[in-house]
């Protein structure tokens, strides 16, 4: 009996936790990552098929901060739009909720110009997270 009752206390405790990341991340969809090296300054993140379109973008950063300059977003209708980024987003923080000007709309790629900050060989690892309207 007190086996069980363990046992159903640590799933419940999984499927809370489960919870409450799903509603930390609630209208958030990741749109892809790029593994960036000190030596490039600019990368691009393929978005591909998705369903749906954004009208709000967020970069997090894994394994070394990375200064970001400037971004480009290429839709699928053809259109581009320039946004100025000046953010430092340090390893396993985020940038700023950045805005996307106009409607709603699906995205193609996203470029980015950046420098990486870090030593060693750790390379930065750059999600991009996308939010529909």
């Amino acid at each position: 009996m007190k086996r069980a009752l363990s046992v159903f206390s640590l799933m419940l405790a999984l499927v809370m936790s489960g919870f409450s990341q799903v509603s930390l991340a609630a209208g958030w969809q990741l749109l892809g990552e790029k593994s960036v090296s000190r030596r490039a300054e600019t990368d691009s993140i393929q978005v591909g098929a998705r369903d749906g379109a954004f009208k709000r973008l967020q970069f997090k950063v894994r394994g070394a901060d990375v200064d970001f300059k400037r971004i480009v977003v290429h839709y699928k209708n053809g259109q581009s739009r320039e946004l100025a980024m000046r953010d430092h987003v340090n390893k396993g923080g985020s940038s700023r909720v950045i805005d996307l000007p106009g409607a709603a709309r699906v995205i193609q790629r996203v470029n980015f110009w950046y420098e990486t900050k870090g030593s060693g060989r750790v390379q930065a690892n750059v999600l991009l997270w996308g939010k529909s309207a």
